[in-house]
């Protein structure tokens, strides 16, 4: 070690640092120490306060993201109810079709129960030997079938006229002193149909015979027949089947000679 750096160190030796510090300083570093943490409270409390700011800010968006998707779905729902609403109307509508249906169904039914057109077809002639007035005399009768039903019958030919009207066909003579009428009762009980018929003969008679049973020599259909006068008139009720045949008859008294084995003559000669 040369002689400038012992006295160097001799001089630094000498030096003591001085530990007393001026009142005024010491007040001066307090202050400065305050304003320093005070200056660190602030930036905490703004460090707090944009912490908290932006916690608000992300939690009103996700207020308003939520209340969008409410918004939208209750716009949505009136369509779906007005959707679902015309689906209700269409079902409606699809289900008040088939009342469309039944009313043609009903029209169909009602059709159905509508009698077919009565017609008569000539089936040719023959003759036919009649006891008239105790005297046997052979006369021309007509074979007929009446249709749709094909009951078969015999008039003889006093009574060759004859015409349909009503689903009724009328037999009769030249002068239309006699007459006999022919009709058919689809779907008939004889009990009621002979009820029916007797409603008819509410006059007041010389003589009312009462209702009695068809003779089965005579035909093979269970029948009912009654005679009232004057005029002489009556019928004949058969039940053929379903239905109920109903033979009505006619006449003067002066035209009445030979009526009797001639009306017994079209009794035998029904068949089907």
């Amino acid at each position: 070690m040369n002689r400038n750096e012992d006295e160097l160190q001799k001089e630094l030796t000498s030096l003591k640092p001085s530990v007393s510090l001026d009142p005024q300083k010491k007040e001066s570093m307090k202050t400065a120490i305050r304003k320093h943490a005070a200056q660190k409270r602030r930036r905490t409390t703004f460090k707090r306060s944009a912490i908290w700011l932006s916690t608000a800010a992300a939690l009103l968006i996700s207020g308003v993201v939520v209340m969008t998707i409410i918004n939208n779905h209750q716009s949505v729902s009136p369509t779906e109810e007005h959707d679902t609403f015309e689906y209700s109307e269409s079902t409606n509508e699809k289900a008040q079709k088939p009342a469309e249906n039944t009313d043609d169904t009903a029209e169909t039914l009602e059709d159905s129960q509508i009698p077919e057109e009565l017609s008569v077809t000539e089936q040719g002639t023959e003759t036919r030997n009649l006891m008239i007035e105790g005297m046997a005399e052979e006369v021309m009768v007509t074979n007929y079938t009446l249709e749709p039903y094909g009951i078969q019958y015999q008039i003889e030919e006093i009574l060759g006229n004859y015409t349909v009207d009503d689903q009724v066909v009328r037999h009769y003579s030249d002068a239309d002193n006699a007459w006999v009428t022919l009709e058919v009762m689809e779907d008939a009980n004889l009990d009621n149909a002979v009820s029916n018929i007797q409603s008819e003969y509410s006059g007041d008679f010389n003589y009312t015979e009462d209702p009695a049973d068809t003779s089965q020599d005579e035909n093979p259909y269970q029948g009912i027949r009654q005679h009232f006068s004057d005029p002489p008139q009556g019928y004949y009720a058969y039940q053929i089947g379903e239905n109920v045949l109903v033979i009505q008859y006619e006449y003067v008294i002066e035209a009445g000679d030979g009526m009797a084995p001639r009306l017994q003559a079209l009794r035998e000669s029904i068949d089907q």
